[in-house]
């Protein structure tokens, strides 16, 4: 039985019941057997776009038995995948611009049906933007440790709707004034990222999204 690190067991938490799962960047594919042996994915797509990952997710599908239920596909991103080959899709372990790319030239995605799994490693801003301006709904966000390391999973879903969201919501969104231990250690993250920015170049951006978070955790 597959054991996955707190960042992965964050991420397998946030997703649902379902016939298939995709798991994109899906590198040993730890993830996708995790789901299939808890009983949570009946199968999977485990993609990647370099054979090297495939290759440790093919040893991975031998060793748990898995053969038969688990697909290994080569993709950059959701380029070889077709819609409605899965319902619960995640991408993990990704920097945040590319997640955010994705987010905004898959067409598909904007369909309700889809639960999209996020775990951005980097610009946390871009992702959440690129959700909201593209018609998305983020409807949980959690958090979690590993040893120094804090890390976010972000679940959404299409909604068609966009808003106007305040600064701070771009960089913590709905985690400031939270009194969960990694909660608060993920938004000191983003202050002390905010604020190196701002002092090192002076980012009137940087600035406002301080004072915005500043004014949350407050309330």
């Amino acid at each position: 039985m597959i054991k996955l690190t707190p960042r992965l067991l964050c991420v397998a938490q946030a997703v649902g019941n379902c016939d298939c799962f995709l798991d994109i960047g899906t590198d040993h594919a730890y993830l996708p057997a995790y789901l299939i042996e808890n009983g949570i994915a009946k199968r999977a797509i485990a993609s990647d776009i370099n054979p090297n990952p495939l290759l440790n997710a093919e040893r991975t599908v031998a060793d748990e038995n898995l053969t038969g239920k688990i697909e290994l596909r080569l993709s950059d991103g959701f380029k070889n995948i077709n819609p409605d080959e899965a319902e619960e899709i995640a991408v993990a372990g990704m920097g945040g611009l590319m997640i955010a790319e994705m987010l905004n030239t898959t067409a598909w995605l904007k369909n309700s049906k889809y639960r999209l799994v996020l775990q951005p490693m980097t610009h946390f801003e871009d992702v959440r933007r690129a959700l909201n301006e593209n018609g998305f709904e983020i409807t949980d966000e959690q958090t979690a440790l590993e040893g120094k390391r804090v890390y976010l999973v972000i679940s959404a879903r299409y909604s068609g709707k966009t808003e106007e969201k305040p600064a701070y919501w771009y960089y913590t969104g709905k985690l400031a004034g939270s009194k969960k231990e990694s909660d608060i250690a993920f938004c000191n993250k983003v202050i002390k990222a905010l604020t190196k920015k701002y002092e090192g170049s002076g980012d009137i951006t940087s600035l406002e999204a301080l004072r915005s978070i500043e004014n949350a955790k407050s309330n």
